[in-house]
């Protein structure tokens, strides 16, 4: 019986198969001209048959209809019809027609003629929503992501108005840095992967599984209250027009860096190349299960678990290949039992070599006498960098959808392996110069697993809905296996001198972090005087775990290291005829050095609810009041370094003590004034929170061994409380055009920043600073030039720049700190710049599209002013980021007979800028703290969609 049935199910699955390759689909969506939302309800049909649909609560229609070319007619009680024409059907195939927009019939019109041929409006789409939103937004879509080239998010993101990139990594929303911009997932939190910062890396994400990125610039109460510059939603695919099937491959070559054979690699292990380790960098030896034995016991146990290390531990010079990226996406949606079925799933993989000749970290001081002015180097680091990543991600996703409910499962994975070689010179001035040789190994592994199970309910038609989330993250991130040996020069003699800070080190960092989300919201349709208004409620809880711990062991030398023969290889230090032994007694062994104050572990619950209602006060105003409550509560478990000492007076220990719990209201109102057709001004205040991250307040310390620099967590940090204000005005001239410009104002109290600290120039820790104040406006246009000659209308150029002047209030400790540091003739201020807060973003590019000729190009320009990045106290001064020109071309033409073969052109960095970021003191010469140089690259790129 069992096989009957599925010779019965496999035939009726033939015969569909069959069925629809004699007959084509037309599916769609359509749109409210007056909200910008789906229109539920409007009937679409094909003039001259009986055919015809009604559009579901997503606005969405489908109709099967023979092969041909027809007119398609949209209707809906008190609305301008809308008729489409030369709409062409094939057989087999999806024809999709992106947006219909339903316009208020006000007075007898005639129907709107659409040519289908003409609607590529995923752009559009999302300026109406942008027009048309509760919320301040701004966004790119996958449309201008393709038109870009860009390959990841980080790179897409760029060209939204009042967003920058630090590091390749991490977004900064009108210059406020990554603990003030919140990155979040389809609407839900997720962890980040660098225990070193507060946001997500966005560059792990690839541009193919992205439908949108919307950046929400002012707070209303149904987002979660943790802002201050800006929330990013990251939207990934969900529900696929048409059936696609598109593999992709590219190639980058920069000149500077690739097919060379100088550069820096170390032997890893067999899986590397799939982003992640294979347990050859695996910890040997726990140091928090017990001691190893000291050489004077003349112990063999010390023998053993020094042979159990890695013997590897110098760089060596390798052949690299060029950066290739390769991705497969699949998708569709059928019908399965009277409701509709989508699935999306796809792979990416990318492998990427860097390399810099002459990478610079250096540290910089004060001098001790107030008249002397030049910049003392403290410690510089200079030499050959190598960088091999890559990284593997996978997207798979279901929805169902039924005529009043749609549910939605989604799971993603990322992995991604980092490895890092470094040869680099060392000087350090401590009164007395000394050089040393350095080689760098380090290796680092991240996961992330997201889960997302979603569902959206209508009630009464389109009269109330209900949508909820739940959506797990675990999130992993592994240094494994640092190794630093420096070799001293002194008088031309090269030795390991531990006096000198020469110690060669053995590092692991382990941090596993688990994020649980769950939220959801209620919207209620209703008249308010005769106009459509809304009510909406909701709550979410937000519950996340981090465990993390370092542990270090130090290579020693027993006995006279002249006899051990190293010849400043550092692979001769685990030679067999150097490693100690019971027997002889001299030799090179490893030492434990764990430190209980450099593990923690920490717990968040942040449980929320809010009520807001969307009011239209009269034909043009528009009002939205709310107000968003937050209990907030974390708990650590840890020992500052004192308190590793049980005698020391001063220690702290913490056993899963709550060390920060607050009850807190957030009160929004947005008003929104249509002046005249097509143009808002728009107002808003709302009172919102930034709250410490796990690291920032912990009593780790956390040191980087490539740049030297050591963070210091603050156990005792408080929340910073942001008053916040904004005022838009925007016009949108007509498809895909638009002008708008805006100022805000943010006031902060207790605002957290990096500050340096007194005791080596080299060290800092977050600190809450002085009140301070943001004041910033921008300005976006998007326009079409065919206004200055039709013959340039596949030309638009397009624009955002943001001038933002902001300072932090000195408070009276930073005060006496910068008054120490005064050198002579030096102006005292009562205040300073905000970290992370350039003066200026600009971004401008010009876009090229011929849709029938199957072109795309564009050319962009990104650049943000000189921007604080660490704030300086006594001797050690201020680092600045200098700002980065970054010029960027792209070229795309598909080819075939539906434009199934597409080829692409990307250069990045046309004029060649160096990063940097420097040390700044009165009267002295500026001084390098950072300075890399990525050169020019260039990619092709091909792709070949299978189905068209």
């Amino acid at each position: 019986m069992k096989n009957v049935r599925l010779v019965l199910i496999a035939s009726l699955l033939a015969f569909a198969q069959v069925a629809f390759a004699q007959t084509g689909k037309i599916r769609g969506t359509t749109f409210d001209r007056t909200n910008g939302e789906p229109m539920w309800g409007v009937q679409v049909f094909v003039v001259g048959t009986q055919n015809g649909a009604a559009a579901d609560f997503d606005g969405k229609f489908e109709l099967t209809i023979a092969p041909g070319t027809y007119t398609i007619q949209a209707k809906f009680v008190g609305t301008v019809s809308v008729k489409i024409e030369n709409v062409v059907v094939k057989a087999g195939e999806v024809t999709v027609l992106d947006a219909i927009w339903m316009e208020p019939a006000v007075s007898e019109l005639e129907d709107i003629v659409v040519t289908a041929e003409a609607i590529k409006t995923t752009d559009i789409a999302l300026l109406t929503a942008k027009r048309k939103s509760t919320n301040l937004i701004d966004g790119i879509s996958s449309q201008q992501i393709k038109r870009s080239g860009d390959s990841d998010v980080a790179g897409a993101i760029k060209r939204v108005p009042g967003v920058s990139i630090q590091g390749g990594q991490y977004v900064f929303v009108r210059g406020l840095g990554d603990r003030y911009t919140k990155t979040i997932l389809n609407g839900v939190e997720v962890p980040g992967l660098d225990p070193d910062r507060n946001a997500i890396q966005i560059d792990i994400f690839p541009t193919s599984l992205i439908d949108n990125i919307i950046v929400y610039k002012n707070f209303t109460p149904d987002l979660s209250a943790d802002f201050v510059g800006g929330t990013v939603n990251i939207e990934t695919k969900d529900f696929p027009e048409e059936k696609t099937m598109n593999l992709s491959f590219s190639v980058e070559y920069n000149p500077s860096m690739h097919l060379r054979n100088d550069f820096l690699g170390y032997q890893g292990g067999g899986t590397d190349f799939l982003g992640f380790d294979d347990g050859t960098r695996d910890l040997p030896f726990d140091g928090r299960t017990g001691d190893i034995p000291s050489p004077i016991l003349r112990d063999p146990v010390t023998e053993s678990i020094t042979r159990s290390f890695n013997p590897t531990m110098a760089t060596q010079q390798e052949s690299n290949f060029a950066n290739i990226s390769l991705g497969f996406s699949i998708g569709d949606q059928i019908d399965w039992k009277g409701k509709k079925l989508g699935y999306i799933g796809a792979i990416n993989y990318n492998n990427t070599s860097t390399f810099y000749e002459q990478a610079v970290d250096g540290a910089s001081v004060k001098p001790t006498e107030d008249d002397d002015f030049a910049l003392i180097s403290d410690t510089r680091f200079q030499g050959a960098l190598g960088i091999r990543d890559a990284q593997l991600s996978g997207l798979a996703g279901l929805s169902l959808k039924s005529d009043k409910n749609k549910y939605r499962f989604q799971a993603m994975h990322i992995q991604n392996g980092t490895e890092r070689a470094a040869q680099r010179t060392r000087v350090r001035s401590n009164n007395n110069f000394n050089t040393a040789i350095v080689d760098n190994l380090e290796y680092t592994e991240r996961f992330l697993t997201n889960f997302l199970i979603a569902g959206e309910h209508y009630f009464n038609g389109n009269e109330s809905q209900l949508e909820w989330k739940v959506s797990p993250t675990f999130s992993t991130i592994n240094d494994k296996d640092i190794r630093i040996t420096p070799f001293t020069i002194d008088d031309g003699l090269v030795a390991i001198n531990p006096q000198e800070g020469g110690e060669p080190n053995r590092i692991w960092r382990l941090l596993t972090e688990q994020n649980y989300v769950a939220k959801v919201d209620y919207t209620k349709n209703y008249a308010f005087r005769g106009r459509d208004a809304k009510f909406k409620v909701g709550a979410s809880n937000i519950y996340k775990t981090r465990d993390y711990e370092i542990q270090n062991y130090v290579t020693q030398i027993r006995g006279n290291q002249g006899l051990l023969n190293l010849d400043s290889d550092p692979d001769r230090l685990f030679a067999e005829e150097n490693i100690w032994t019971a027997d002889r007694g001299t030799g090179v062994y490893i030492q434990d050095n764990f430190n209980l104050s450099n593990a923690y572990e920490g717990r968040i619950n942040i449980t929320g609810a809010y009520a807001m209602s969307e009011l239209a006060l009269s034909s043009k105003l528009k009002t939205i009041l709310g107000l968003r409550v937050e209990q907030y509560d974390q708990w650590y478990t840890g020992v500052n370094q004192a308190g590793a000492n049980p005698n020391d007076p001063t220690g702290r220990v913490f056993n899963d003590d709550k060390v920060l719990s607050s009850f807190e209201f957030f009160p929004s109102v947005n008003f929104i004034y249509n002046v005249f057709e097509n143009s808002n001004l728009r107002a808003s205040y709302a009172r919102t929170i930034a709250r410490p991250s796990f690291k920032e307040k912990s009593t780790a310390e956390i040191q980087d061994v490539l740049t030297g620099r050591t963070f210091i967590g603050n156990i005792d940090l408080v929340e910073t409380n942001i008053e916040n204000f904004d005022i838009r005005w925007e016009y949108f001239f007509g498809r895909g055009e638009t002008i708008s410009i805006g100022a805000f104002y943010k006031d902060f109290t207790n605002p957290i920043e990096l500050v340096r600290s007194d005791r080596a120039a080299n060290d800092f820790s977050p600190q809450n600073v002085g009140n301070a104040e943001i004041t910033g406006v921008e300005l976006e246009i998007r326009k079409n030039l065919a206004f200055i000659t039709p013959a340039l209308e596949n030309l638009s150029f397009i624009s955002n720049i943001t001038v933002t002047d902001a300072t932090v209030n000195l408070t009276p400790l930073e005060q006496i700190g910068r008054i120490n540091g005064l050198r002579t003739g030096e102006d005292f201020s009562l205040t300073r710049d905000f970290v992370g807060q350039p003066p200026y973003i600009v971004n401008a590019s010009f876009a090229y599209t011929d849709f029938e000729n199957f072109w795309e190009a564009s050319v962009s320009y990104n650049v943000q002013g000189r921007t604080l990045a660490v704030v300086g106290v006594n001797r050690t001064p201020d680092t600045y980021n200098v700002p980065f020109n970054s010029l960027n071309v792209n070229l795309q033409k598909s080819f075939g007979m539906e434009g199934e073969h597409t080829f692409g052109l990307r250069i990045n960095n046309i004029l060649g800028d160096l990063q940097e970021r420097e040390f700044e003191s009165f009267g002295s010469a500026n001084q390098i703290e950072t300075r890399r140089d990525p050169g020019t690259s260039f990619r092709l790129k091909y792709s070949y969609n299978f189905l068209r």
